[in-house]
């Protein structure tokens, strides 16, 4: 009866740290730097596409969207896969915009559509 007990313990004891070892390597995948890029020359949505076109080729790129009024392109990728600023500067300079702010925030940015 002891030898089931202990067994039991052990099998308790094995998923419990299982558990727990998968959810904090889960922490560390989903881990998201939520980028914000303030860009001049965004005029119509073809204009858009081709910076979107761009962007998506950015290691790790999700969720991105482009607000035309505001000339805000926003996007978040893994933070282990974080680019540079200098990498995405590169990037709209090549689509043939001009970036200006660069922001990095380890929470969402708020968009026009949040405040409403």
């Amino acid at each position: 009866m002891k030898n089931k007990k202990t067994y039991y313990l052990i099998i308790l004891a094995s998923v419990f740290c299982t558990f727990l070892v998968d959810t904090a390597l889960a922490q560390d995948t989903t881990a998201i730097t939520y980028i914000q890029i303030r860009v001049d020359g965004l005029s119509c949505p073809f204009c858009a596409y081709g910076l979107e076109k761009k962007l998506k080729k950015v290691d790790g790129a999700a969720n991105l969207h482009i607000d035309l009024e505001e000339g805000i392109v926003s996007l978040d990728v893994p933070s282990a896969k974080k680019p540079s600023e200098d990498n995405l500067r590169k990037v709209v300079t090549d689509a043939g915009f001009t970036p200006r702010k660069i922001k990095f925030s380890d929470k969402p940015f708020k968009s026009r559509d949040d405040t409403n």
